[in-house]
């Protein structure tokens, strides 16, 4: 009996939620009271959604949001997936080196998790970035010459995030 009384008044709450985010009603305008430019936000409902949605990422564009979020630790814990997915080259393993994949909690990360784009040049190192038929970034970085590679893949779910690294030195 307990259980439909307490569904009973979950139902009332909602009713009650439902009736108080109703819009109230418009007063109908007449053709002297606005011009069709007043009107034309009116007629388009869903942009100011889409703006707002793109406005919640503090970086949309790519190449912006790369600059700060190898510049910025605070961006990087909060852009990084949890968890993340991360391999590395098990240079030890017998009979051959191996790849050891893992699902990352993002409290055990260690951060910065990417270096800064901006100090690769002076540390010998090179970054290419990519854009994946599904519309992800892989950001590659490397020193020329040496086994020393990691890739980044980016996904947007709205905003940027980082949803894989992978350590491919030996």
């Amino acid at each position: 009996m307990c259980r439909y009384r307490s569904a009973a008044v979950l139902m009332l709450a909602c009713a009650v939620v439902l009736v108080a985010c109703t819009p109230a009603p418009q007063a109908p305008h007449t053709a002297t009271e606005a011009s069709p430019a007043a009107a034309a936000p009116a007629t388009t409902p869903a942009e100011p959604t889409a703006v707002a949605a793109r406005g919640e990422c503090p970086y949309p564009e790519f190449d912006t949001f790369l600059k700060h979020f190898g510049n910025e630790i605070a961006l990087q814990e909060k852009a990084t997936a949890d968890p993340l997915l991360d391999s590395y080259i098990d240079a030890e393993a017998e009979p051959e080196p191996r790849k050891v994949e893992s699902r990352l909690a993002r409290a055990d990360v260690e951060w910065p998790v990417m270096p800064d784009p901006a100090a690769l040049a002076g540390q010998g190192r090179e970054m290419q970035v990519s854009l994946l038929a599904d519309g992800q970034r892989q950001v590659q970085i490397r020193t020329p010459d040496s086994s020393d590679q990691q890739t980044y893949t980016f996904a947007q779910a709205p905003c940027w995030t980082l949803v894989k690294r992978e350590d491919e030195s030996i």
